[in-house]
Formats: C-alpha cells, sequence, structure tokens
C-alpha cells in the first residue's frame, strides 16, 4: 500500500510522475485515451479533497504534506444475465476499462471531544464532484466549492453519533449509499476497532476519513455506479482500517490465501445493498470420527430492501472486484462462485451441462473466465433515461423489486407444490429457482440442457402454475393470472440462466462462433422486453437497431419484439455497420445497451448508432452517452 502526496495528485508537476506510472502499470498497458481520462478523475478527486480540507478547520494537518490513498473502482457490464443473481442463478460480466470511479482519500486527527464511550470523534466525510445532470442532488448536500465547474456535494456521518442508526433523512438521494454501507459495517465489524494498531494518531482523540470521489460512469446508466460506489467505499475504509485483520472478518468472509474470499466478499457487499445477512456455511471434519460438521457464521443485517431500496445480488460487485483485462467471468450467486459449463456437440446442436452434472464427452473443458477475441470491443449506449435507484420509491427500484419479489414468489409457489420438501432433507435447503434447478436435474438424473423446453424446466413450471394459488397476493385479479406472470417468470430465469448464458459464453470463447452469438443474445433481449418487461421504448429499440432488426419493435398493444415481424423498410445501406450481438443490460428501466463490434469498426458504428439514435428519439434535453470501452481490470489500490 503506497501514499501518495495530495499536492502531486492535484498538480501536472514532474512530482507526479510515480503516482502516474504506478497507475499506467495497474491499468495494464492503457491506450491514451483511457489512461488520460482516469488520471483526470483522480486529478479531480484530489482538487475535491484539497478544497475539502481546507474547509475543515478542525483538520490539524497541511494539504500540501496530506497523504492519501488511492483507489480506481470501475464499472461493469453485464453481458448476459439479466436478473438471475438474485435468484441463485448464473451472469457472465466483465468490468470496464476506463470508466468508473477515482477515490482519494486521507485520515486524520478529528476534533477534539469525546463520545459517550469515551472514544473520541469518529467521523467519515464523503466529497462527490456530480457527473453532469445530477445537480438535483445537491438539494440538501452541496459543498461551497465546484471542481472544474462542476457540483460538488458532501456529507459527514459521525461514528459515535446515535443519529447514524436513525432514519431522520429522506434517503432518497446519493447519500444513501455512505449511509447504509457505513451504518453496516459499523454493525458487523466495528469500524474504527483496529485503527490504533496502524496509525500513529494521538490514543486519546479521534478520527476523521474523507474521502473524495469523481466518476466517468454516467449516473444511473446500468453500468453500476451504485455498486461501484458500496464496492469503493469498503475497500477505502478498509484500507484505513485494516477491517479484514479482525477475527470476525476472517471468520465470516475469509483471508489472503483463500481461494473463496473475494466471491465471498462480493457476496457480502451485495447483502450491503439489499440489506440481508451474510451467511458463509463452513464445513468442519473431525478427526476422530471423520464426521463433518455444519456451522453458519452469519454478519447480521437489517431486513430484505432495507439497504439501499433494492432487493439484488451481487454480480455487480463481483465483476467490479474481480475483472480482468479482456476478461469476461462466469459466475454463480448466492453465494457468489465461479460458474463452469462443458459444452458438447450432439447431432449437431450446442448442448450445455451444468457444473454439477458429469457426462461421458466434452467438446470444452469447463471455463469460468474467457477471453474477449482483440478484434473485438464493446460500444456502450447510455440512452440518457436514468434508472435511479435510490430509496424504495422511484420507478427503477419499484419495477427492480418487483421482478426479483416475483423470482421469490415463483420459488415458494415451486415449494409450495413439493410435499416431498416435508421429508426431503436436501429439499428443506434449497433457498433460489436455481437450486431446485440443480435439485431437480440430480434427483431425475438429467445430464443435458438440451433446449430452452427441456424436462426439468417444464418439470418446475408446472409446480410453480399449480403451487401460485398459495404465494398470491391481493395485487392480482385471478389466481390464473398470476399463475401465469410466475411460469413466465420461472422461464425466463430459466432460459436466461441454464441455457443464454453459458451458450453465449461457449460462441465468445472461440472467434469462429461468433456468427453463433447473435442469435442467442437476441433471445435473451426479446425476453428482457417481453418477460421481464423491464424495459422502455429506447432501451428496447437500441439493440434491434445494432442488430439491424429494429422493425421488430412493436409499440401497441404494449411494446413488444415480434421476432417473426418481417422488414418493410427500404433496402438497407451498405455501408451500415451491424453489430456481432447487442443487448439491452442492467437493471433496466432506463440506462444502457452494448454492442459487440470488431475493433477498427468501432468509431464508425458509434457514429451511426448515435446519429440513428438522435433521430429516433430526439433529446429533449437528456443526457445521452456513446463510448467504445473493453474488459478491464478490477478495483485496485495503487
Amino acid at each position: 500500500m503506497t501514499s501518495f502526496f495530495l499536492a502531486d495528485l492535484v498538480s501536472d508537476s514532474s512530482s507526479a510522475a510515480a503516482f502516474d506510472q504506478q497507475l499506467h502499470d495497474k491499468l495494464v498497458s492503457p491506450n491514451d485515451v483511457c489512461f488520460n481520462a482516469v488520471r483526470c478523475l483522480f486529478r479531480e478527486s484530489a482538487s475535491a479533497l484539497e478544497q475539502e480540507i481546507t474547509q475543515e478547520q478542525e483538520l490539524a494537518h497541511e494539504t500540501e504534506s496530506c497523504n492519501v490513498l488511492t483507489h480506481w473502482i470501475p464499472g461493469r457490464i453485464e453481458v448476459m444475465g439479466k436478473h438471475t443473481d438474485y435468484a441463485g442463478g448464473n451472469s457472465l460480466v466483465c468490468s470496464t476499462e476506463g470508466r468508473g470511479m477515482a477515490m482519494v482519500s486521507t485520515m486524520a486527527p478529528a476534533a477534539e471531544g469525546v463520545d459517550p464511550e469515551g472514544l473520541g470523534q469518529r467521523k467519515i466525510t464523503i466529497v462527490s464532484v456530480l457527473a453532469d445532470g445530477m445537480e438535483h442532488h445537491a438539494m440538501n448536500s452541496a459543498a461551497p466549492f465546484s471542481v472544474n465547474g462542476r457540483t460538488v456535494v458532501h456529507h459527514s456521518i459521525d461514528i459515535s453519533d446515535d443519529s447514524m442508526n436513525k432514519d431522520d433523512t429522506a434517503n432518497n438521494d446519493w447519500r444513501i449509499y455512505p449511509k447504509t454501507t457505513i451504518r453496516r459495517l459499523e454493525k458487523n465489524f466495528g469500524l474504527f476497532a483496529h485503527c490504533r494498531e496502524t496509525t500513529t494518531t494521538d490514543e486519546e482523540g479521534g478520527y476523521h476519513i474523507i474521502v473524495a470521489i469523481s466518476s466517468n460512469l454516467p449516473p444511473a446508466s446500468g453500468l453500476s455506479t451504485s455498486s461501484c460506489f458500496v464496492t469503493g467505499l469498503f475497500l477505502v475504509l478498509d484500507s484505513h482500517l485494516d477491517m479484514r485483520s479482525s477475527q470476525i472478518y476472517r471468520q465470516a468472509i475469509g483471508t489472503a490465501d483463500e481461494e473463496d474470499t473475494i466471491y465471498n466478499l462480493s457476496t457480502y457487499l451485495g447483502n450491503i445493498e439489499n440489506g440481508t445477512c451474510y451467511t458463509r456455511q463452513r464445513v468442519k471434519r473431525t478427526d476422530i470420527d471423520a464426521t463433518t460438521e455444519e456451522r453458519n457464521i452469519v454478519l447480521e443485517g437489517t431486513k430484505q430492501g432495507d439497504g439501499v431500496g433494492t432487493f439484488g445480488g451481487s454480480e455487480d460487485h463481483a465483476a467490479i472486484l474481480m475483472g480482468k483485462k479482456r476478461q469476461l467471468a462466469l459466475l454463480s450467486f448466492c453465494p457468489t462462485r465461479p460458474a463452469s459449463f462443458a459444452v458438447d456437440q450432439l447431432n449437431g446442436l450446442t448442448v450445455c451441462n451444468s457444473e454439477d452434472i458429469d457426462t461421458e464427452s466434452k467438446d470444452v473443458n469447463q471455463k469460468s473466465e474467457l477471453e474477449l477475441p482483440s478484434k473485438l470491443v464493446f460500444v456502450i449506449a447510455y440512452s440518457g433515461a436514468r434508472a435511479e435507484k435510490a430509496g424504495q420509491g422511484t420507478e427503477a427500484s419499484i419495477g427492480y423489486n418487483y421482478a426479483s419479489d416475483m423470482a421469490s414468489k415463483a420459488f415458494k409457489a415451486y415449494n409450495a407444490c413439493s410435499t416431498a420438501a416435508i421429508h426431503d432433507d436436501e429439499q428443506k435447503k434449497l433457498r433460489t429457482l436455481a437450486d431446485s434447478i440443480r435439485y431437480e436435474r440430480k434427483k431425475q438424473s438429467i445430464s443435458h440442457v438440451t433446449s430452452c423446453e427441456d424436462q426439468v424446466k417444464k418439470f418446475i413450471s408446472d409446480k410453480v402454475l399449480k403451487g401460485s394459488a398459495a404465494v398470491r397476493g391481493d395485487d392480482h385479479a385471478t389466481v390464473a393470472d398470476f399463475g401465469n406472470l410466475l411460469t413466465k417468470r420461472f422461464e425466463q430465469f430459466y432460459e436466461e440462466s441454464e441455457v443464454l448464458v453459458p451458450t453465449a459464453a461457449y460462441c465468445l470463447a472461440e472467434s469462429d462462433r461468433l456468427q453463433m452469438l447473435g442469435p442467442i443474445v437476441d433471445k435473451s433481449h426479446r425476453n428482457a422486453v417481453n418477460i421481464l418487461k423491464n424495459q422502455i421504448k429506447e432501451t428496447a429499440w437500441l439493440p434491434l437497431w445494432a442488430r439491424g432488426i429494429e422493425h421488430q419493435l412493436q409499440t401497441k398493444p404494449t411494446l413488444y419484439v415480434d421476432e417473426s415481424k418481417k422488414s418493410e423498410q427500404a433496402p438497407r445501406n451498405l455501408e451500415r455497420i451491424t453489430a456481432f450481438a447487442s443487448s439491452a443490460f442492467g437493471a433496466g428501466f432506463g440506462g444502457s445497451c452494448w454492442a459487440l463490434v470488431y475493433r477498427d469498426e468501432a468509431e464508425k458504428f458509434l457514429l451511426q448508432w448515435r446519429s440513428a439514435y438522435d433521430e429516433a428519439f430526439p433529446a429533449n434535453g437528456s443526457s445521452r452517452e456513446f463510448f467504445i470501452t473493453e474488459p478491464g481490470p478490477g478495483a485496485f489500490l495503487l
């Protein structure tokens, strides 16, 4: 862990050369555009921190000699895996190169005075340089300074003050993220419990951590700005306070030499956002009779939804933590772990086998990571429609939580119709839709997912339909309507998680299979529009245009993609570039879409895509952004 002088980060002088070199190395051979973009963010964060320190009369050190820690936290692209993680399913994800958050932080002596426990003041201040279009978040927290003409907000949380645990603010703006994260970390680890061992601050004094942030992720864009913030804040506070050295952290999350520690951490960070308890199951083998003993280690939460307002999973945090240059990660969730699928070629068909099924012949060795072919890059289109989920009252959070709740109720309906659950100890342990699929596949000795219509899918669908009456609430007119909605939700989950995600990974693993990728992703996007119904017109249209099938989008009586719809348009312009694959991604209800194209055609495609979008959907003052990126390294401390 290297600290730098704050003044060096702000300046362009030769004294910043050491920081620049380390940043370049950590970004793994970035191009100039990428490096300059990230360096600019660190300069902005450092400037915000410098001005905040100047405003804070209590701080007992000069800004020029202030030592700071620097963290880079990338965004994430959900390549495949729409609304699968919180139901235990599979996703294919990566972190973004050159797009993310730069965090610059320092810990200093706090003001004099002690709390009721005599420990001194313990305060954390967040200073954030707002992205354009987010000025409405500054209503109650604007700082008296700006950075490069951009509004800055700041908010302090006093750990020694009981008001931290009271919901005395609206919690519908950016402050819900630091408040939720800090409150949970204090509850589980005791944030400042170990800092005296690692700092030279006066033993009787207090502590004040200031974290300054600047980001070039479009706000509420589906690139996971919220999880980026939560993950980054954890990493910053851990770097200063050494939570990882505590016994409870080592037991619950793990140690540096344990392979599953980073997966456990991503699960825990997801639990921070959704408010639920984190549980790690430990299996201990006794030496005497070689029996095993299971015990759960729990980091207590609050309640589901009492985090930042969404009932989400941990794919975002996993992608942010585990990103690698040009690598895509294939993951399973609840808890987070590597996913892998063997692929057979049977009668000319691509057949995916789940990780826990043994088969005699395997065309591809099982992988949980794959490299994106070097000739390809992602073009990201941010629609300009913000999918803000802070709090529980936004359209995006309501829609997101509905999709999550329907997945949960589908699982409960399956269980309600499973009389064997009363006597079957293994079935009693099932917690998610993905668990039910693995259980039924094993129980019925099914080894191949031969199509989206396989017998396990049909078997569980029938159970969900039959059990739907037992879990129906008052907000659905008839049992039949509700049962139909639940079965469709399960079938979307099954197709996405069990078939489309692994098949897309198989196609991306080798460049000669790329032509197979488009129809797979088209199906995923179509299901998002038609079944999940988490897309608006803009994000439904963008991927269809990228694929040259925009004529399939129907708007009456509802938004719908009709794959049988024939084009009635004029012959295509031969200069128009078509993407290998394209899809909306993230929670939905606004946000962004990705398209996969040849690297040497990316700039031209971006201009065509943006021009077509502007013509079809005039901006009307909304901020939209199109940019090129590729899988980049995960979060790091310089």
